[in-house]
């Protein structure tokens, strides 16, 4: 081969590397026009600019859902605190039902207060037996201090036997008086029943 012919080769080697080049490029611009014009590809269109605006929309719901659950968990985590809390009081009361105070009568003008300390003989011999008693719980067992509204010792002692009767087994340990008005005390000591 002459060097003219290797030169006419390479020439037409590039120019017709050249026109493929542009006949690809050209059949691929005409295809994406096909496939842009085509009604498939105007729907999407139609469908992406009407849901365009809605992605704004959902990350503001993203943020605020998020917001929510984040205050949601810290709810959560405050009544899981109050209820360890509740439970913790609800164990030291329970631990402590030997100081419940029960109340007979209601504060009424003229009327002092006096306390008292009761317990139950049915409820001790039912436990020392290792049976429960049936009516009245085991507390009862212990001594249970009770305050009484009346004007006076006997009607005290009244109101308190005929809320917690002999016969039911309660038995008054002690009664004491109130202070006077005047900061003595009625006897000195108080008065034991």
């Amino acid at each position: 081969m002459s060097p003219v012919e290797i030169v006419t080769d390479i020439m037409f080697a590039g120019l017709s590397g050249m026109v493929g080049f542009f006949v690809a490029r050209l059949g691929g611009e005409a295809w994406s026009r096909m496939i842009l014009t085509s009604a498939a590809a105007t729907r999407a269109r139609t469908k992406l600019k009407r849901c365009a605006p809605l992605l704004p929309a959902f990350e503001q719901r993203r943020a605020r859902l998020r917001i929510a659950l984040a205050q949601s968990e810290a709810r959560r985590r405050s009544v899981e605190r109050q209820i360890d809390q509740f439970q913790s009081k609800l164990e030291e009361l329970q631990q402590r039902d030997d100081e419940l105070i029960r109340i007979v009568g209601r504060k009424r003008p003229g009327c002092r207060l006096f306390k008292a300390v009761m317990v139950n003989r049915h409820v001790q011999a039912a436990l020392r037996e290792g049976r429960p008693h049936g009516l009245l719980d085991g507390s009862w067992a212990r001594a249970q201090h009770v305050e009484i509204w009346a004007q006076n010792l006997p009607e005290a002692k009244a109101s308190l036997d005929s809320r917690f009767p002999v016969s039911l087994g309660f038995i008054l340990i002690e009664m004491i008086e109130p202070e006077e008005p005047s900061g003595a005390a009625a006897d000195g000591k108080g008065a034991a029943a």
